[in-house]
């Protein structure tokens, strides 16, 4: 308030002692026509505020006084108007034929003042009509933020660049000044003093070139987690700096740079073009502090900088070797250890649990990293890897970096799947039938002589002997003849006594038939052998064993001491089958087949039992539930057999006394199906069981003197899993996966983006919006 007062007081003073001042302190009622007359100060310069619309009624070249007094008269300014300006005769012709509101007609004013040379500078509550030369001394409103209004009258504006020399933009814009306007440099300001429209046009000049590309400077950027000559590598490549570039970096950049920067919505952000020019001239590395030294612009650097933070995270992927247990699901350990050591060129390396660990170190800062070690996995490790597998816990046990883990980490999870399984059903059709027919005899003669010899003579058959009485008992068949009576000295001289004669005759016919049905079934593992044997175990007579004979008998005596005895031996009969299956993911199965079935076929009384043995080796390709027939036998045998006395077995009729003959015919039919079913999941379990449960109850109602025992398990429904707890699985292994890489280290990360730059400080003239201008004492 004081001030105000001593400005006005001074203003006063200053009107009394000029010798002819013109004050104008009201304006006249009718401005564009005529002056009030003299005398009359209540009345002298009458004014009234317009709000609506305001004509423009001046003569060609009208004169100040009256170019002033039409601008009194609707906006009630004070002005304050120099004689020695009026002197002058200077006059201007202002055409506008339609009305416009107060604020336009105000800057029609003050454009006619600057087309005359002049403008107004505020003084306290007064307007000093001064020439435009001079304004750029007088105490003029300043701006140090935002933008002034689009009028011709004189500011000051103190602009500070962001990126652009102070010189360099001082000679720009002193370049497209007003005549009446100055510009000045104060340290790293420009103070702009010129009309408000035309420092409206500078800023914008101003705001296009200060833009990323100044001079270079030195920063150093410390770089926590990775390595930073990898990094500054990295670095080149992305931003094209090459070796060979050196400092002309810089000025390749600034090549690229220009442009202004364009656009209504808020404050401009830096361009393609400018986000291109901002590029380091060099970037150095500095090993003992793992450092990176960029000789670059401000913009630059902060590029640098924010390329940095998103490729320098924390990860505890990198370091040394360290352990890991990796549990596995389905696979085995030890054979998925010597797989990926295999696949990683160190199957020698694939040994068991407790073996000493391989190491991988870091690269020391500033040297060269080592070759990748590759293999089959398809990705490149970094380090020595070595993977153990420990077998009571089924986990394997890697020891590598942490890189070369997350890389073989996603190898062990495709290979620890699930293994498909088949349930593989086969059945085995055989029938037998054998006829059998024997017709022979059995005869002889003895005769006693005098000296007590005995002439015998006779044919004797396999099964029928006359000689011996007790065959006759065991004989079979039809069976007739004639025994005489017993030899008086054939129990003296064989021991037994035989008949003086006999003839028998036998006739027998047998038949033998069979059928065989087997059905084994078996689960089987994909690429995993499989095998089903059933059977017996017979014990056979294998013939007679002798002793204790050569062992000395007691009392160093000569004579033998021991026994005879039999010898008992065993053979399994078994029906075995192997199978092994390969599942293709066209649901087409590869079977390795081996299928044996022995039994007995036969017994004879002297030379012991027969064996009949089956077997098949094969492989086939059949698809999901398709029966195949994978081997058979059809066979048929018709067997003759004569044993006969030469010549008087020839005889028709009569030669059946001295011939013995069997007639055998023999028919197998083999047949051996295979069906394959693949088991998709737990569903097809519970069918294959419900359906064998089912199978066993008709068999066993097939014969009504078994008692039927009914097969129910006890099921606890806790432990199912249905889809809902499916469901819940699967979350929890996620929700594991996330926790493992918690666990890891957390990453920090930056939201993907645009490198944004902090725009000019220069604010940009066509916001609407400045804030309100600082004026002057």
């Amino acid at each position: 308030m004081k001030t105000a007062l001593a400005s006005l007081l001074v203003v006063t003073l200053f009107v009394a002692l000029a010798p002819v001042q013109h004050a104008v302190a009201q304006p006249a009622p009718n401005a564009g026509t005529g002056s009030a007359a003299a005398g009359e100060d209540d009345t002298l310069y009458p004014c009234k505020k317009r709000t609506g619309q305001v004509a423009v009624t001046f003569k060609p070249e009208t004169e100040l006084k009256d170019l002033i007094a039409w601008a009194m008269g609707f906006t009630c300014k004070n002005f304050i108007l120099d004689p020695r300006i009026v002197s002058t005769g200077k006059k201007v012709t202002v055409m506008a034929p339609n009305k416009m509101s107060a604020a336009e007609a105000y800057n029609v004013f003050l454009v006619a003042l600057s087309t005359m040379g002049l403008t107004v500078v505020p003084k306290g509550n007064m307007l000093r009509i001064v020439e435009s030369a001079t304004a750029k001394s007088e105490t003029v409103p300043i701006y140090k933020r935002g933008t002034p209004g689009n009028q011709d009258q004189m500011v000051r504006y103190i602009l500070r660049p962001s990126y652009a020399q102070i010189e360099t933009l001082r000679g720009a814009l002193d370049s497209i000044r007003s005549p009446a306007g100055n510009v000045q440099t104060a340290g790293s300001i420009l103070i702009i003093t010129d009309y408000a429209s035309q420092v409206r046009d500078m800023m914008s000049i101003a705001r296009a070139i200060d833009v990323p590309g100044g001079s270079d400077g030195i920063y150093t950027i410390p770089v926590q987690h990775a390595d930073a000559t990898q990094l500054a590598q990295k670095l080149n490549e992305i931003l094209g700096i090459s070796a060979a570039a050196g400092g002309q970096g810089n000025v390749a950049a600034q090549g690229k740079r220009g442009g202004p920067a364009t656009g209504n919505d808020g404050p401009a952000r830096p361009g393609g073009d400018e986000v291109a020019g901002a590029v380091p001239s060099k970037i150095l590395v500095d090993d003992r502090t793992n450092t990176l030294i960029v000789v670059s612009s401000q913009a630059g650097y902060y590029r640098v900088k924010a390329l940095v933070e998103r490729l320098d995270i924390s990860l505890d992927t990198e370091g040394g070797t360290s352990i890991r247990v990796h549990p596995l699901e389905n696979a085995l350990a030890e054979e998925l250890a010597t797989t990926l050591n295999s696949a990683m060129g160190q199957g020698q390396q694939a040994g068991g649990r407790g073996g000493a660990a391989g190491t991988a170190r870091a690269n020391p800062a500033g040297n060269a990293p080592p070759p990748p070690q590759t293999g089959d996995l398809g990705t490149s490790l970094e380090g020595q890897v070595r993977v153990i597998g420990d077998k009571p816990t089924n986990s394997l046990i890697v020891m590598s970096s942490g890189r070369d883990y997350i890389a073989i980490k996603d190898v062990i999870k495709r290979l620890d799947q699930p293994r498909r399984q088949i349930f593989i059903e086969a059945l085995i059709l055989e029938v037998q039938l054998s006829k059998d027919l024997s017709i022979g005899s059995s005869s002889h003669g003895g005769l006693p002589i005098n000296n007590g010899d005995l002439v015998l003579g006779g044919v004797q058959t396999p099964t029928l002997r006359s000689l011996d009485i007790k065959t006759l008992a065991a004989a079979t068949g039809l069976i007739g003849g004639l025994i005489g009576s017993p030899l008086s000295n054939s129990q003296s001289l064989l021991g037994v006594s035989i008949p003086s004669y006999a003839v028998l005759f036998q006739a027998l016919s047998s038949q033998d038939n069979s059928n065989i049905l087997s059905a084994p079934h078996v689960i089987a593992i994909d690429n995993e052998k499989a095998e089903f044997s059933v059977g017996n175990n017979i014990p056979y007579k294998a013939g007679l064993s002798f002793g204790g004979f050569g062992a000395p008998a007691g009392g160093g005596a000569a004579g033998l001491a021991g026994s005879i005895g039999q010898n008992i031996q065993r053979e399994k009969l078994n029906l075995t089958l192997n199978v092994t299956p390969h599942i293709s993911s066209n649901d087409a199965v590869r079977l390795e087949i081996e299928q044996e079935t022995k039994d007995i076929g036969g017994k004879d009384p002297e030379l012991g039992p027969t064996w009949t043995e089956r077997k098949l080796k094969t492989q086939v390709v059949v698809h999901d539930q398709q029966s195949v027939v994978i081997g058979g036998l059809i066979q048929e045998k018709d067997i003759y057999n004569v044993t006969k006395v030469p010549l008087l077995g020839d005889i028709p009729i009569l030669g059946y006394l001295f011939k013995y003959s069997t007639k055998s015919k023999r028919k197998t039919n083999l047949l051996i199906l295979l069906t394959p079913y693949i088991i998709k999941d737990q569903l097809d379990l519970q069918s294959i069981r419900e359906r064998k449960v089912r199978e066993r109850e008709e068999f066993v109602r097939s014969f009504t003197t078994l008692n039927e025992m009914k097969y129910e398990p006890k099921i606890d429904y806790r432990r199912k899993r249905g889809l809902i707890e499916e469901i819940n699985r699967s979350v929890q292994s996620v929700e594991q996966d996330l926790d493992v890489l918690r666990a890891m280290g957390a990453r920090q990360r930056v939201a993907p983006g645009a490198l944004d730059y902090e725009p000019s400080n220069i604010d940009d003239p066509d916001d609407e919006t400045p804030p309100p201008a600082k004026k002057g004492p």
